[in-house]
């Protein structure tokens, strides 16, 4: 049961107590954002690619998988600002995420988005495949 002075982050209450523990089985739990067809393209994969899409993201696109922590669970509006830097063609990527753990420890970069923000950026160098983590919700931007 969730402690009432705890933030509330997702309209499903089940999603809400992970993330306000940050923990699912004891593990940290990652969000990452992208749009109704990046998401199509991940269930059909079976995988979040690090390959940046360079037709969408121009040719300077950096190869990595961009994570936030729980934490920093955000609706699509506060993602394309925080995240995206409100970039015109940015604009439907956070209408959609997928919540997960890793099962096994993995290298990943942690920074601030930006200096003295106090949201985490997340970076997997290699892709992360559905047999590598436990999903723990995937879909519309359930956060509030």
């Amino acid at each position: 049961m969730l402690c009432k002075d705890r933030p509330v982050f997702c309209k499903d209450y089940r999603i809400d107590r992970y993330l306000n523990e940050g923990l699912f089985n004891g593990k940290t739990v990652y969000i990452h954002y992208t749009s109704e067809q990046g998401l199509k393209a991940i269930r059909k994969d079976g995988k979040i690619s690090a390959n940046p899409n360079r037709d969408r993201r121009g040719p300077k696109a950096k190869r990595g998988v961009y994570l936030t922590l729980a934490k920093d669970a955000m609706n699509q509006k506060k993602a394309h600002k925080l995240l995206f830097f409100c970039e015109e063609k940015y604009a439907s990527s956070a209408t959609h995420c997928i919540i997960f753990v890793f099962y096994d420890n993995r290298e990943l970069t942690y920074a601030p988005i930006t200096s003295g923000s106090s949201v985490t950026e997340v970076i997997s160098w290699n892709d992360i495949n559905f047999n590598q983590i436990d999903i723990i919700y995937y879909g519309k931007n359930c956060f509030i």
